[in-house]
């Protein structure tokens, strides 16, 4: 683990300190590094390190999963970055990984065609369910830690009971390509993305179709819902993120286009989305100006997966270059973002 300084400095124009002593951005865009960098490897016994492709954080931001190219996920100290545990078991690349809602059990999923479901108390051995798709590429679990959602290079997607790994959906997308999957804070919704450019959301009550919703001219490749559920965001190959409103299935905002294709999504605050981009930074965008107000930069490979810890003010990424860096950027308000 190395840390580096954290600091922040205007790019364009100046930044204001008001008697408030909030922080105000006149046509000006923060740069920030990362306050710590988990780089993995080199291990004992000649593992490499992995091309990092998915992360997940628990709900008390205890424990981070991390998965890649070496077949392996790896649970992790989060606030230590130190590495706790090695899950062993799957044949080939690890594409996706996500905690349950209860934090008492991590999904793991790729190109083996293969989900294991792994009990953290150790009381139960993996469970593996087998699915017959050339790979999986994106995993999702309730809010309410009722399903589990998969999806990759077939043209369904399967939502699970969570408890008992029991098929209850196999959902049609327009496309054989599912890259993405978020589930609404309310778990009512699902969405998913891939190469049909359309995003499909679904009711979890029945599994029917509740939006087709048109706009990407190219692959979507991250999905991310507002904390309140009103919005949802998604991006891709374009490289413009375009804003849904949930009410009504219409494009509310269309943010960029900026250099580099999107891979990673998430919702900082209610109206501020990080991007994760191939050309290796990450954008953090306020929705209602339509700016990016803040890039983040340190990382020497695509940014392929972004999580937000709103408690802690932390967002965590994850990197193509074998790297998990740990940025504070707690929101402050509709026009603010701090560093501490």
């Amino acid at each position: 683990m190395r840390t580096a300084p954290s600091h922040a400095r205007s790019l364009v124009g100046a930044i204001l300190v008001l008697a408030n002593a909030s922080l105000a951005l006149a046509e000006s865009i923060i740069e920030v590094a990362p306050s710590q960098v988990i780089e993995f490897g080199p291990w004992a016994g000649g593992e490499k390190a992995p091309v990092l492709s998915s992360l997940a954080l628990d709900p008390q931001g205890k424990l981070l999963v991390t998965a890649g190219d070496d077949h392996l996920a790896r649970l992790w100290d989060a606030r230590a970055g130190q590495l706790v545990r090695r899950l062993v078991g799957h044949q080939d690349w690890v594409r996706a990984v996500a905690f349950s809602s209860n934090g008492a059990m991590v999904a793991t999923a790729g190109n083996d065609r293969t989900i294991f479901l792994w009990d953290l108390s150790g009381a139960s051995p993996p469970k593996a369910l087998t699915e017959q798709v050339d790979g999986i590429c994106a995993l999702a679990f309730s809010p309410d830690n009722s399903l589990l959602a998969a999806g990759g290079f077939d043209s369904r997607v399967r939502v699970y009971e969570a408890s008992t790994g029991s098929l209850l959906f196999a959902m049609p997308m327009p496309g054989s390509d599912i890259r993405s999957l978020a589930f609404s804070p309310d778990a009512r919704l699902l969405a998913a993305a891939g190469r049909g450019e359309r995003v499909r959301v679904w009711s979890t009550n029945n599994g029917r179709t509740v939006y087709d919703l048109a706009g990407h001219r190219l692959r979507v490749n991250a999905l991310a819902f507002s904390p309140d559920g009103a919005q949802l965001a998604s991006a891709g190959d374009e490289r413009v993120i375009r804003v849904w409103n949930m009410a009504s299935g219409s494009q509310a905002a269309a943010l960029g286009p900026r250099p580099g294709k999107i891979f990673s999504l998430t919702y900082c605050g209610s109206d501020r989305v990080a991007a994760g981009s191939s050309d290796n930074v990450i954008r953090i965008w306020d929705i209602p100006s339509g700016k990016d107000v803040a890039r983040l930069v340190g990382h020497t490979g695509s940014v392929s997966s972004l999580i937000w810890d709103g408690a802690a003010g932390v967002l965590i990424s994850g990197s193509f270059d074998t790297t998990v860096r740990i940025w504070q950027v707690k929101p402050l308000g509709a026009s603010t973002i701090s560093q501490r």
